[in-house]
């Protein structure tokens, strides 16, 4: 026994000395702002941000129903991670790859700037500065009406994905500044609904996300920050404007549900290639989340209670599946599989009655 507790000390002692790396890791890794016309690092594109198709009318030609995530980026990787989820031709030549991405059941759009004249402020949306970034925040998302947002922005020069936990609504003198004058977030601090310095948090499945990285063998070490914060620069700016959305949106009644928000912090040593299959894997591990606090078999309205209310949706998803997507775009469609056969058809009515006449 003895013996058994002594090395379960030292194993303590090494625990507590890996741990107290990661804090160090998690300090070093916050955003600062780079000079501006800093050379863009290899594998980043020199692009022009401009297309005379806005969001609204790209949008418009999908329309199919389904719940859409919002992603941004700012500097290299995280813009070029996240191009193939561009709606934007300028900036995604390739053509976008967002509309039900991997047949998941959700639209993925992607919005960051472009660097032609190196790194600093930037072009276009999501531009380094925070203005233009509150701006486009608040835009993007009342057209998007995300049911999850995830923030991204370039860390140090490591090879981290740092999902943090907490972003704060910071007073003007805590900001650094950015590019273009006014140099500071006005008004500072941002969310007048809460007091200087409140602390909001991540709803992202972080511990997840940071496992599912790190597994996928790509040489990036994934973990969660859960002492530090994200910056006091661009990247906590947008992650508070990120988690403050999700707050304002949280309940289930609400059309403009948001299940889901949060920052990852992404080392500027990461190559593209890597840096878009942890984006990929880190999205992957959102929607698995998501679909898991949406299930709610028989609930065809998404009120989260199974009632009358649930049988004429239940028969627009028998009768015209994309109508009824349409008309309840946060609605998990396995929803309506109440005998659990992995489709929702006629063998469903008896199971969804019996649910009713349960809960009578």
């Amino acid at each position: 026994m003895h013996a058994r507790g002594r090395y379960g000390t030292t194993r303590l002692v090494l625990v507590g000395t890996l741990l107290g790396g990661l804090l160090t890791m998690s300090a070093a890794a916050q955003e600062h702002p780079l000079p501006a016309g800093t050379p863009l690092p290899r594998g980043a594109q020199v692009m022009e941000p401009y297309d005379a198709v806005g969001i609204a009318e790209r949008m418009a030609e999908v329309r199919n129903g389904l719940p859409n995530i919002m992603l941004t980026g700012y500097w290299p990787p995280t813009n070029e991670m996240l191009r193939q989820f561009s709606t934007n031709p300028a900036q995604n030549p390739g053509g976008w790859v967002g509309e039900n991405w991997e047949g998941r059941g959700y639209n993925i759009y992607a919005f960051f700037p472009e660097f032609p004249g190196g790194l600093g402020k930037g072009e276009g949306d999501f531009e380094v500065d925070y203005q233009d970034t509150s701006y486009d925040f608040w835009y993007f998302t009342d057209v998007v009406q995300p049911i999850a947002i995830m923030t991204f922005g370039r860390a140090g020069d490591d090879y981290y994905w740092e999902i943090e936990l907490r972003q704060r609504n910071l007073l003007e003198s805590a900001w650094f500044n950015d590019y273009l004058a006014p140099y500071k977030p006005t008004p500072a601090p941002p969310d007048d609904t809460v007091p200087p310095n409140y602390a909001r948090w991540s709803s992202l499945p972080a511990s997840t996300i940071a496992a599912n990285v790190n597994a996928a063998g790509l040489g990036i070490t994934a973990f969660v920050d859960t002492t530090g914060y994200a910056g006091a620069f661009l990247c906590e700016y947008v992650a508070y404007h990120g988690v403050w959305y999700q707050s304002l949106y949280q309940d289930p009644f609400d059309p403009r549900w948001t299940l889901a928000a949060g920052h990852i912090h992404v080392g500027g040593l990461i190559s593209v290639p890597n840096a878009t299959l942890a984006a990929e894997i880190s999205v992957r591990t959102v929607i698995e989340s998501l679909d898991s606090q949406r299930l709610n078999p028989g609930d065809l309205n998404c009120d989260w209670s199974v009632d009358f209310g649930d049988i004429n949706p239940f028969v627009l998803r028998l009768s015209n599946p994309t109508a009824y997507q349409e008309e309840f775009p946060r609605c998990l469609d396995a929803n309506g599989d109440i005998n659990f056969d992995g489709t929702v058809d006629f063998g469903d009515i008896n199971p969804f009655v019996a649910l009713l006449v349960g809960r009578m």
